[in-house]
């Protein structure tokens, strides 16, 4: 098993061959938080990597959106930015690995970094990749990468210690982000949240919303986290 600070020192080591890319266009990110009872902090998620996953295979280090509809929200926060966080981290994981199978080389943020640490493609370097997409996500388009990556990646001279603490604070900085992002409300997910009784409030419904995804429709009572691209 590679250890974290075997990854702080590999990472380190490679610093000065990275090349930081440059944001392109925006593209959607929608989540979509399914309630599977009446109870608030009973939920997963369904991740739309669709547009994601078509720029980045076209070699775009696209710049995404990220927007969560709910039929609810009112679960705990740091619950839900932590759960959040580690689902993504997974669909990520498993759409990185997948592509990668059916791709010759891998481009844009699936390919970020794969080419420089060889023995470092698990779950560690891809939950990396996954905060460092989730901070651009949640930036509101007002930062470029170099200003959301850790300033220790910047510099050659940082480290292992600093190192560490950076992969640590990128992750603080996701779950910060998470607790404070906008759930907007959506009727057809309120209504499933509540079908079994009860009734939340509606003032904060947006009844304009485009109806949900036939995707997301058909997997609303699956009770388990996933995506589609």
């Amino acid at each position: 098993m590679i250890k974290p600070s075997d990854i702080a020192s590999r990472i380190k080591n490679a610093l000065p061959q990275i090349n930081i890319p440059t944001l392109g266009r925006e593209v959607k990110l929608p989540v979509y938080v399914i309630h599977n009872s009446l109870d608030s902090e009973d939920y997963f998620f369904i991740f739309d990597f669709e547009q994601f996953v078509e720029q980045t295979r076209a070699g775009v280090f696209v710049r995404p959106a990220l927007t969560v509809w709910s039929g609810r929200a009112d679960f705990r926060r740091s619950l839900f930015a932590r759960q959040f966080r580690e689902s993504f981290a997974r669909e990520f994981d498993i759409a990185r690995a997948q592509l990668a199978d059916r791709d010759v080389k891998p481009r844009g943020w699936f390919g970020f970094l794969s080419g420089t640490f060889m023995e470092l493609r698990g779950a560690n370097l891809s939950a990396f990749l996954a905060n460092l997409v989730l901070l651009v996500a949640t930036s509101a388009g007002t930062k470029v990468l170099s200003q959301i990556l850790p300033k220790s990646w910047l510099s050659g001279k940082s480290d292992t210690s600093k190192l560490e603490e950076s992969i640590e604070a990128t992750q603080s900085k996701v779950d910060v982000a998470l607790e404070n992002i906008h759930i907007r409300l959506h009727e057809e997910l309120y209504d499933h949240a509540y079908r079994d009784g009860g009734r939340g409030k509606r003032a904060q419904l947006e009844y304009d919303a485009w109806p949900l995804p036939g995707y997301v429709r058909q997997h609303l009572n699956d009770g388990a986290s996933g995506a589609w691209w």
